[in-house]
């Protein structure tokens, strides 16, 4: 479904991705772990279409998206769902028009229509009846399973998830994680989830790959992962600190 060749991505002369060589299988749920700053949420623009590479290839479903013009990205954005850090919700709608944003924005559904997608992807993440509420009145979990709403009501054939239990108590997170699963076996979509959050990443994964200096360091089931003999590795998965590692020797 995704295969990127030597994606390379650079921000004021600064690289971030440097040669990053990743493939994904139609129907796989893969997590990117790695550092802070390391470019995961970067790597995920790119697939989103929202950025474009300085060098490389980006291939979804066969075709490179690279040297594609906007009018001809479009399309493809709208078959990938994203659920951004905090959910990116608009404070000033209501739930119902949160969630329903790209259908009207589109005009792809006339309102009758819109309205019963709503309350189905609604109740698939168990926020049913929320419809009316503000932004202000969710709890952050909450949020995310608007965002989440949101992000498959266009019914995408990817999905991408920046983070999505950062910030959240450990049984919400569970419970998100859950959804994540229940979204990937229902729509059997390409799941790809970036997180620093192991629980999270050996609950969902079916691979893991870890994203380091800029380049894919290491790929592999989690128990791979877990059991892996680089110490960079390791010590990530850990939460050793770089500076608690070198006085270990």
């Amino acid at each position: 479904m995704i295969e990127i060749v030597g994606l390379k991505k650079s921000f004021a002369g600064i690289p971030v991705l440097q040669g990053v060589d990743l493939a994904v299988a139609d129907s796989e749920r893969l997590v990117i772990i790695g550092g802070s700053g390391c470019g995961k949420s970067v790597l995920l623009r790119h697939i989103a279409g929202l950025l474009k590479p300085d060098a490389g290839i980006l291939r979804i479903d066969g075709r490179d998206i690279v040297p594609l013009p906007e009018r001809d990205l479009n399309p493809i954005r709208q078959g990938v769902g994203v659920l951004f850090q905090g959910a990116a919700l608009f404070d000033s709608l209501d739930v119902f028009h949160n969630v329903a944003f790209s259908l009207i924005e589109h005009r792809a559904a006339a309102p009758k229509e819109i309205r019963e997608r709503v309350a189905e992807v609604l109740a698939v993440v168990g926020m049913s009846g929320q419809e009316n509420k503000k932004p202000a009145e969710l709890s952050g979990g909450m949020r995310k399973r608007i965002g989440l709403a949101r992000a498959i009501i266009s019914r995408p054939r990817i999905m991408l998830y920046d983070e999505p239990t950062t910030g959240l108590d450990p049984q919400m997170a569970d419970s998100i994680n859950r959804l994540i699963l229940k979204l990937s076996e229902n729509y059997r979509v390409t799941s790809i989830v970036v997180t620093h959050d192991m629980t999270s990443a050996q609950m969902v994964g079916e691979r893991i790959a870890m994203l380091h200096q800029g380049k894919i360091l290491v790929s592999g089931t989690p128990r791979e992962i877990q059991e892996s003999p680089q110490p960079i590795v390791q010590n990530f998965i850990r939460g050793i600190s770089e500076e608690r590692a070198a006085q270990r020797g």
